[in-house]
């Protein structure tokens, strides 16, 4: 028969917080550089599908395309730079979930802002002096893991949709 573990000691317990809390740090520094590049990708999109438009207008080059073999490139590279521009679009929309759920989970969660937004100041403050942080804190890591993972994933998505669409729309212009 194995013997059960035996608890943690108060300085072992002590030190996961502190190890929680810089993780926390550091995944909320990885969620607002994603956010930066997003918005840089998006910034990157936004002029190109703007010079496509620009290049489409009245006596420039992409203003009298004839024949599929020309006008088919432009509009995939177009079409995918505008699908990184949704990927990009993604990242940056804010995650917040439905009211009702973080109400009901709110008297056992204290990190989100979602769920604080419900509790009491007094009701707050005891559960804080008498909770125990670390299950509180370990759910929220990977809640927050799970977010910045998706958010790093469309950001990806968003370089290669604009890549490959910068790409094909150049063949398009060299072509015309």
């Amino acid at each position: 028969m194995s013997t059960p573990p035996s608890p943690a000691s108060a300085d072992t317990r002590v030190e996961a917080i502190e190890t929680a809390w810089r993780i926390h740090g550091a995944i909320g520094e990885w969620t607002a550089r994603v956010d930066a590049k997003a918005s840089f990708a998006l910034t990157l999109e936004s002029a190109a599908t703007a010079g496509i438009i620009a290049l489409s207008a009245d006596d420039q080059m992409f203003a009298d395309l004839h024949g599929w073999g020309v006008r088919a490139p432009l509009w995939l590279g177009t079409m995918l730079i505008l699908i990184g521009g949704i990927f990009a679009t993604l990242v940056v929309v804010p995650r917040l979930r439905a009211s009702q759920e973080l109400a009901v989970e709110a008297p056992s969660h204290f990190i989100y802002f979602g769920h604080l937004r419900h509790r009491e100041p007094l009701e707050l403050a005891t559960a804080l002096q008498q909770a125990n942080v670390l299950p509180v804190l370990s759910q929220q890591l990977i809640k927050m893991s799970d977010i910045a993972w998706r958010k790093h994933r469309h950001v990806q998505w968003s370089f290669v949709c604009f890549g490959l669409g910068a790409f094909i729309v150049f063949i398009a212009g060299v072509a015309a």
